[in-house]
């Protein structure tokens, strides 16, 4: 008779696991494959608009965004940015296809720690990973998959120190912390919570001389990556969005070289006149806008699953159910009192938190649901467990289903589109003075593909009113000018007449302006300039 295959274990009948299964490396790797497939699917398939062109350009060329700088992903995307598939913009695109999916699969890791089961935890991150807005901001060059990405990173770190509180795996978690301020300094909002668990956990170990030195060392060698910002600056940058441009048109950045420029860079200070921005009933009206926001991202079936995981946290250990709870109050609470109209795109963190009380609560009803008594057979309660588990694996197809035409940019090529009509119907050596949606993705072309260098293009984010309408009056009558949006304060005598996308502006009662040799204007960029 043949020997018997014995688990690790010892018991017959079964086949000896690999290591990958034993640590369930392969729900893993599904949790990542699985959302990355569909990212890859429904992929921007070039150049983005907006915040996404100034990363991908900065990222591409080695320049500077604006606040709070992100060396991070500066330095991740100039790297990625030389990948050998599509054009830049796609791959970074990419980038932010991998870090979304690679939150998911960190979420996973997170949940089978905690001992949620398989289908919990993937039913839970699959809503997470089709979710509106985190499923959008996988699709286009963005820093907030990767800002999830590392935040579940941090989590996991904890998570493994509170298995094993030596002094380095406390330093891993503060380094990967120290490298998340570098990509988002919103990593700040994470730091309460984060110091809670490691406080009621073990706060002897954690606040041992030997503890507090490595976990101090790993934080400030995460902190290095900051020193990008002033390395990047003395190289003269000719993508530079930190900085403002004078009515002269001449481009004067803020010194990153300093300590006080630095600071004004990465504390996010020209962002502070939105911060705590909204009166009370505004206040109570944005907080019901984000509950809404939370129920349609996670498809009204995982709200109450997530208020089950909440408890179900606190009760298996307050240090844990504290730091989920700190992490999601103070990151959702800052960006409800945020006063800018795209918020909605960063409360990702805070769907994350979510989404792992989502997988602990469903573990919950899917226990509660296969417990037996004299009223409830074993045969009763498995059909009770498998419709649950149905009706969650239900839910993520619904959501894929419901969401795929919301954010599906497969075939959107409009922001190159754009771009190039623009370039084409642009004199030479004309300059272009627009908005976000004009300016950023034309220094892509300019910069990163090397069309039409004889342009030069300012983004009025960059650019004080009375200045622009001064330096738009004096360059009428020395060579095209190209505006996205009116400029109030101008003369009468300055009209608009529309061309394509743009209006060029001519003086009144006079020829067209004559086409010049762009002026060679002090400076570091002539092309692309600005600030974050």
């Amino acid at each position: 008779m043949a020997k018997k295959l014995r688990t690790p274990a010892g018991r017959p009948g079964r086949r000896r696991e690999s290591r990958w299964q034993r640590d369930g490396w392969w729900t893993t790797a599904a949790a990542f494959a699985a959302p990355f497939a569909l990212y890859l699917r429904t992929l921007a398939p070039t150049i983005y608009n907006l915040d996404s062109a100034e990363l991908t350009t900065a990222a591409a060329t080695g320049g500077l965004v604006r606040a709070t700088g992100y060396p991070l992903y500066l330095l991740i995307g100039r790297v990625w940015s030389l990948l050998p598939v599509g054009d830049v913009g796609y791959r970074m695109n990419l980038l932010s296809a991998v870090c979304g999916a690679l939150t998911v699969a960190l979420g996973e890791r997170i949940l089978r720690r905690l001992g949620v089961g398989v289908w919990a935890r993937l039913a839970a991150l699959g809503l997470l990973a089709v979710a509106q807005f985190f499923w959008a901001l996988a699709l286009i060059a963005e820093v907030y998959t990767l800002h999830t990405a590392i935040l579940a990173g941090v989590i996991l770190a904890l998570l493994r120190w509170a298995e094993k509180p030596t002094p380095g795996r406390l330093a891993l978690a503060t380094f990967v912390m120290g490298i998340g301020f570098g990509n988002h300094v919103a990593t700040v909002l994470a730091a309460p919570g984060c110091l809670w668990f490691v406080l009621a956990t073990e706060p002897r170990k954690a606040l041992a001389p030997r503890s507090l030195g490595l976990a101090a060392a790993g934080l400030v060698t995460g902190l290095a990556v900051y020193l990008y910002l002033p390395l990047a600056y003395w190289t003269r940058p000719e993508f530079n969005y930190v900085g403002w441009f004078s009515a002269g048109g001449q481009f004067e950045p803020v010194n990153l070289a300093t300590l006080e420029g630095l600071w004004w860079l990465v504390s996010g200070k020209v962002f502070a006149d939105v911060m705590m921005a909204y009166t009370t009933p505004e206040l109570i009206r944005e907080a019901g806008h984000f509950g809404a926001e939370l129920v349609r991202a996670f498809m009204i079936i995982g709200i109450g699953p997530g208020l089950a995981g909440i408890v179900v946290a606190w009760r298996r250990s307050r240090a844990l159910g504290g730091m989920l709870l700190l992490v999601f109050a103070i990151s959702a609470g800052f960006y409800i009192n945020y006063r800018v109209i795209d918020k909605d795109t960063m409360f990702l963190p805070a769907y994350l938190i979510w989404a792992l009380w989502v997988g602990l609560g469903y573990q919950w009803l899917i226990e509660w649901a296969g417990q037996t008594s004299p009223a409830v057979s074993a045969g009763a309660a498995r059909t009770t467990v498998l419709a649950l588990k149905a009706i969650m694996a239900g839910a993520v197809v619904f959501a894929v289903s419901w969401n795929w035409p919301l954010v599906d940019l497969s075939d959107d090529w409009s922001t190159r589109v754009r771009g190039e009509k623009i370039l084409e119907l642009a004199r030479p050596g004309a300059l272009i003075v627009g908005w976000w949606g004009t300016v950023p993705v034309v220094e892509y072309l300019q910069l990163v593909e090397g069309q039409r260098p004889d342009i030069q293009a300012i983004n009025r984010f960059l650019i004080r009113h009375d200045e622009l309408v001064a330096l738009l009056e004096r360059e009428v009558d020395r060579r095209p000018v190209y505006i996205d949006e009116p400029v109030d304060g101008l003369s009468a005598s300055v009209q608009p007449t529309q061309i394509g996308p743009l209006f060029r502006l001519y003086r009144a009662g006079g020829p067209p302006a004559a086409v010049a040799p762009r002026p060679q204007l002090p400076g570091p960029s002539l092309a692309a300039t600005g600030s974050r």
